[in-house]
């Protein structure tokens, strides 16, 4: 009995060791940043978001953020606060599967691009390849429903002028 014993032991060991090196290999491969880009929010004055056929974009005037070509909806702030929270803070990214998101600057050059895709292995992640890199990295949350093309997303409509009740009925 005591010699099984030992043996057990042993192949306990061995396997905590396994289990330790396997670990820490594992954990190399992480990123350590969650973050998607490196640029400031200050920087960025046009967000372009290209999902096959549709498309949006979303202008920065300085003092607050317009749908181009929609002069209904204004801009939801909560949306644009979340979005950059999340997105500024191999699978499914290839150019034609994949949600295109293009970061410009004041002068409309682009400062960041990204593909953007669903990952099939976790769904509360999203992967995404950079530029014309071909490695693709996999985000530490879904994304992917925040790169929406539809307007109403974006925007909703102002609310009704308040009423004027300084004006005095004349009757």
């Amino acid at each position: 009995m005591g010699k099984n014993m030992k043996w057990l032991l042993i192949a306990l060991g061995v396997l905590i060791v396994l289990f330790g090196i396997n670990k820490i290999q594992q954990n190399q491969l992480t990123s350590k940043s969650d973050t998607v880009f490196d640029i400031d929010r200050d920087d960025v004055f046009q967000i372009n978001i290209i999902q096959g056929n549709d498309s949006i974009s979303l202008s920065f005037d300085g003092e607050s953020w317009a749908i181009d070509g929609n002069d209904t909806l204004q801009v939801k702030s909560n949306t644009m606060d979340r979005f950059f929270e999340t997105v500024i803070n191999k699978f499914n990214v290839g150019d034609s599967t994949g949600t295109h998101l293009v970061l410009k600057d004041y002068n409309s050059e682009p400062i960041a691009n990204a593909v953007v895709g669903r990952s099939n292995a976790e769904w509360s992640s999203s992967n995404i390849r950079f530029g014309e890199e071909t490695d693709v990295y996999q985000t530490s949350e879904n994304i992917t429903f925040q790169l929406n093309t539809a307007p109403t997303y974006w925007g909703e409509v102002p609310p009704p002028p308040e009423p004027d009740t300084t004006s005095v009925d004349s009757l």
